[in-house]
């Protein structure tokens, strides 16, 4: 029988009762600013590809046993086009460098002007044409991006899972009951840290695994924290620094914010999904995640829409809702001393990434970028960048987040449906990756 689970209560005493604050460095990597992506050479880029194979032989190999470091594996020189450089990127055989058709950035521009206030982000999805040019400095590994890895068979990251059908704990005598279902589960769950492995020799800074693909999961505390866990520890056999170079990311449901109380006592780091309204952010800070993700325009569309929940819920008199809410997490944040950074996600526009100036971090598309490099800052003007973020003290007052409290302000926010259908698409790209394998890779494999 499920117990309840303890209120989340804001810090009597910053002081005494809130964490000491961290400097988050792996993902500081991550988010080191465009024009640092912009000044490295393309020939770095190459050199670190060509490096990449040996980079990770030297981790320890795709099986995962240190006892199997000499066994050979697939060299990861190429990646899902999510992930790192995309086939398009194409070398030419006489120069062997990558083509690009990204800008620098424009001295005195509006992109320059923001980058001295947050750190950057490109939204890979978006950008994915650049990432040569970029680095790249992070990757992320989800259920599609592996299938496609998989599926299409034309890139050396299908030894990810060609390494997982071997793994000694993935073989049908070691596995949970000797079934065909709990086989799968470990073997996709090695291809996980196989693939993100391959990535972490690739980039400088964090990789990003996906551990929920259900909204059953999403409830369910002990799964999520028991399958970051066995992960965790398949990376730590291939050498991988899991505090340094790995984000788990967990949807803010209130058993996902107990997991991540879990994890990040234990060194785990977590990248906290699904945020949209004050009292989910307030419980996952306090829970300690790493970092909260936010949705500018997603929040605003569904306001817009709701205008009723916006006055319950203190946005009614903001005239941008996504960007307020925004703002008020960062305060309640730093009001409470707590460690955990903000990074703004659906970034519609330029005036949307200029009103988040100083936010932690802003993912932005390659559309925004372009705009922001293209517009000149009127630094002493009405209408130049300023930092948004830097005396922001608005914020309604939170107290203790409890259970019912918690689950309230997601079904009166975009937080419920959103989640839903965020859920809902995990969950399907994780039913057609275990089809594939069921159909397409384990026949293959004596079993």
């Amino acid at each position: 029988m499920r117990h309840r689970r303890a209120p989340i209560a804001p810090p009597e005493s910053a002081t005494l009762t809130a964490r000491t604050p961290q400097p988050l460095h792996a993902f500081h990597h991550f988010c080191v600013s465009l024009d640092d992506h912009l000044s490295r050479e393309q020939e770095r880029f190459n050199l670190k590809a060509s490096r990449s194979s040996r980079v990770f032989r030297r981790a320890g190999g795709l099986r995962g046993r240190r006892a199997d470091r000499s066994e050979p594996h697939a060299s990861p020189e190429s990646a899902s086009p999510e992930a790192s450089a995309p086939a398009s990127q194409t070398s030419s055989a006489t120069s062997g460098k990558y083509t690009s058709n990204v800008v620098s950035i424009q001295r005195g521009s509006e992109l320059d002007a923001l980058k001295t206030m947050s750190s950057l982000v490109y939204d890979t999805k978006h950008a994915v044409n650049e990432l040569a040019v970029l680095g790249p400095q992070a990757a992320t590994v989800s259920p599609s991006i592996l299938l496609h890895a998989m599926s299409e068979n034309c890139s050396a990251d299908v030894g990810s899972i060609e390494g997982a059908l071997f793994y000694d704990r993935c073989l049908i005598e070691n596995v949970e009951g000797h079934t065909e279902a709990a086989r799968i589960d470990c073997v996709l769950d090695k291809a996980f840290v196989n693939l993100a492995t391959m990535m972490a020799s690739r980039v400088e800074g964090v990789v990003s695994v996906e551990v929920v693909e259900s909204r059953l999961a999403a409830d369910d505390r002990d799964a999520i924290v028991g399958k970051a866990r066995r992960m965790a520890e398949m990376f730590r056999e291939l050498d991988v620094d899991v505090a340094e170079r790995v984000l788990f990311k967990i949807p803010c449901t209130w058993e996902g914010v107990q997991a991540v109380e879990t994890l990040e006592r234990e060194g785990v780091k977590c990248h906290v999904t699904q945020v949209y309204s004050l009292e989910q952010a307030a419980a996952a800070a306090r829970a300690g995640a790493s970092l909260v993700q936010t949705y500018v325009g997603r929040v605003r569309t569904w306001y817009q829409k709701h205008p009723v929940a916006a006055v319950h819920n203190h946005l009614d008199a903001a005239s941008d809702a996504g960007i307020e809410l925004t703002k008020q997490i960062a305060a309640l944040i730093k009001k409470e001393k707590l460690a955990t950074k903000v990074i703004a996600a659906s970034v519609k526009n330029r005036k949307d990434a200029i009103a988040l100036a100083g936010c932690d971090y802003i993912l932005l598309n390659d559309r925004v970028v372009r705009t922001l490099n293209s517009e000149l800052n009127a630094a002493n003007g009405s209408g130049g960048v300023k930092n948004a973020f830097e005396r922001n003290e608005n914020v309604p007052e939170v107290g203790e987040v409890y259970q019912e409290r918690f689950e309230a302000a997601v079904a009166n926010s975009p937080a419920a449906e959103e989640m839903a259908f965020a859920l809902a698409l995990n969950a399907a790209a994780d039913l057609k990756l275990k089809e594939f394998v069921k159909q397409k890779v384990l026949p293959g494999v004596g079993q």
